[in-house]
């Protein structure tokens, strides 16, 4: 993609416009449909068929994209940000990889470790004891996602791909960021400054941009209103509201800030204090200004292509 790029320039080639998401997702599903004619031989221990099929979801609907039980909410943010703009890309990616155990997503190009291809997943899922009934059925049921997720994860190297999921990660907001400018379908990336972040005008200017570009929010997070000491990874959905403090005047760092984020694509089973959004697959939180400018703030613009 980048040698298109310096092509166009030298030509002085405009870029053509960008192809409608409707489009996009006609396209996805008919790369899948041609694939799934060639494609006999079952990998990763799940049949073409039902990989196939979970891809035309996550196609038609992106929100419903799972991290399942690995730790992993920092490659599903991102992956889950370009499945909603680029469909057709990460259809073919996913195609790929099951295929060959290669693939290309923009410039990030991974090629699956044999120990990846070989691990048995769904073995493990329903070897481990610890999991409830219901997690054990939705983590099955997005086998696929696990692959797609995977192949992300190794372009990080953060965390292991195989094993334990209970081994403790930590990640830093570079590390997505540096997600958003490698795929190279993003124009521009940029991490919220502190200073900007405590301004107020430029903290609503930078969370508008939620409406036509992605905004990604890192830091200790509440995951289904429990548990606020564990760092994440989520996307904003849509401008926050704000609400003074009690009392009037003018808006002070007490300010609430609400605002709706989706993570990990799980309904809970228990809203546990959270508001839930089943057919955004989005939480509703709350925090004051000056506890949302502690969390780190990428903003992603894609390109028109």
């Amino acid at each position: 993609m980048e040698i298109i790029e310096s092509l166009k320039e030298l030509l002085g080639w405009d870029d053509p416009p960008a192809i409608p998401l409707d489009q996009r997702r006609r396209n996805a599903k008919a790369s899948i449909e041609a694939w799934l004619r060639t494609q006999t031989t079952t990998q990763y221990g799940l049949p073409p068929d039902r990989f196939a099929e979970r891809l035309r979801t996550l196609v038609d609907s992106p929100h419903e994209l799972r991290q399942g039980q690995y730790g992993w909410c920092l490659p599903t943010a991102f992956l889950q940000s370009v499945l909603r703009r680029f469909p057709d890309l990460v259809a073919q990616f996913g195609l790929d990889l099951y295929a060959t155990g290669e693939g290309s997503l923009g410039d990030i190009e991974v090629t699956l470790t044999d120990a990846f291809r070989a691990f048995d997943y769904p073995g493990f899922i329903r070897s481990d004891a610890a999991l409830p009934q219901r997690n054990r059925d939705l983590y099955l049921a997005s086998h696929a996602d696990w692959i797609l997720l995977g192949a992300v994860q190794d372009a990080t190297t953060l965390y292991p791909m195989t094993g334990s999921p209970r081994d403790p990660v930590s990640f830093s907001t570079s590390t997505l960021a540096d997600l958003f400018e490698d795929c190279g379908l993003y124009e521009d990336v940029t991490t919220l400054s502190s200073t900007d972040k405590r301004s107020r005008q430029k903290l609503i200017e930078a969370l508008e941009k939620s409406r036509t570009q992605d905004i990604l929010l890192v830091g200790e997070m509440t995951r289904f209103g429990v548990d606020a000491t564990i760092r994440h990874a989520v996307r904003l959905v849509a401008p926050p509201t704000f609400t003074a403090p009690s009392g009037g005047g003018t808006p002070t760092d007490q300010e609430a800030m609400t605002f709706q984020f989706w993570s990990w694509g799980f309904q809970p089973s228990a809203a546990e204090g959270l508001p839930f959004d089943a057919a955004q697959n989005a939480f509703t939180h709350s925090l004051t200004r000056r506890q949302f400018a502690a969390l780190e703030i990428i903003v992603a613009e894609p390109k028109p292509i």
